[in-house]
């Protein structure tokens, strides 16, 4: 019986310690669901249009639903490993160049 005790004493002592088991939230939690006003960043279709005929780098990444098409030369990332379907580790951002303009749809 005091040994049942103990065990039961020491799992509760190591749940109650651990910030998961407490309810953290993960890091992407914290994020507005739908940022409002100057937290939103949109561009318009006609200044993209106007950075490509600029010559600037731009990538198209599309991180919606599984579809037959997108935008020809897109970067497809699916849905499902990025928030809040999974918390982005399985995402490899090494290919988003650094000094080019990403445009997410």
């Amino acid at each position: 019986m005091k040994m049942k005790f103990y065990l039961i004493l020491i799992i509760a002592i190591v749940f109650s310690a651990n910030p998961a088991a407490a309810g953290e939230k993960k890091w992407w939690k914290k994020w507005d669901a739908f940022p409002k006003g100057d937290k939103a960043p949109r561009i318009m279709p006609e200044k993209v249009k106007d950075l490509i005929m600029a010559g600037e780098k731009v990538l198209f990444v599309y991180a919606g639903y599984d579809v037959d098409t997108v935008l020809c030369g897109s970067l497809y990332l699916p849905y499902t490993l990025v928030p809040p379907g999974s918390d982005g580790s399985r995402v490899n951002l090494k290919v988003l160049p650094k000094d080019w303009w990403i445009m997410c749809y």
